[in-house]
């Protein structure tokens, strides 16, 4: 793969993350991604252009994986003799994605094997493409930004360790995001209940 990469460069980056975030199951993008940001530290390819490349691909192979599920998918689950068997499966998912669709669709894209068949899925369960779009679009950005950029600094060692422990490489990285979001609620609380005994002074003084 990385002899792909190091000869064709963005072209080879581009069609695996596509392909794999189309539904392509078994393409390795996520290394794919990592090994370009690698190659870019060493200045054979613009940093830039790796990111970008990477997060429009997944954009695009996502929409693609979308429209396969929204059109085909749709019309085979509904087949004769796999609708009996696909009703009530449907229909609870097609329940979970119009509660939970946004959150699955962008927390999938960074979790092995649900990422590549959470486009598809939103499409058979009709969520709707606005909607989509959005958290999908979040998730490529996030997901080319969070790997590319990580790997760009911690060079040859970020492959390593994306190989061997894939998405819970980055269990730290995700603790000290919660952490920091639960001091962030914490202090707005805090803020806010400051605020509201300041308001409620004032108001009283004002009267």
């Amino acid at each position: 793969m990385a002899g792909l990469i190091e000869d064709y460069g963005l072209l080879v980056l581009f069609a695996v993350i596509a392909l794999q975030a189309a539904g392509g199951a078994g393409l390795p993008g996520k290394t794919a991604l990592v090994l370009a940001a690698v190659l870019a530290a060493d200045g054979r390819l613009p940093i830039l252009g790796v990111l970008a490349v990477a997060a429009v691909a997944i954009i695009a192979g996502g929409a693609v994986g979308y429209a396969i599920g929204r059109i085909a998918g749709r019309r085979l689950v509904q087949r004769p003799f796999l609708k009996r068997h696909c009703e009530r499966p449907l229909g609870l998912a097609e329940a979970f994605f119009e509660t939970h669709g946004g959150k699955a669709v962008f927390f999938a894209r960074f979790l092995p094997g649900l990422k590549v068949i959470a486009a598809p899925a939103a499409g058979i369960c009709r969520m709707p493409l606005a909607r989509f779009a959005v958290w999908h679009v979040a998730a490529a950005i996030a997901f080319a930004l969070l790997f590319g950029v990580t790997a760009y600094y911690a060079g040859e060692a970020a492959i390593e360790v994306v190989e061997r422990f894939g998405i819970y490489a980055l269990a730290p990285l995700g603790v000290l995001v919660v952490a920091a979001w639960l001091v962030y609620r914490h202090f707005l609380a805090k803020d806010k209940t400051l605020l509201e005994i300041l308001t409620g002074v004032e108001a009283r003084q004002s009267a």
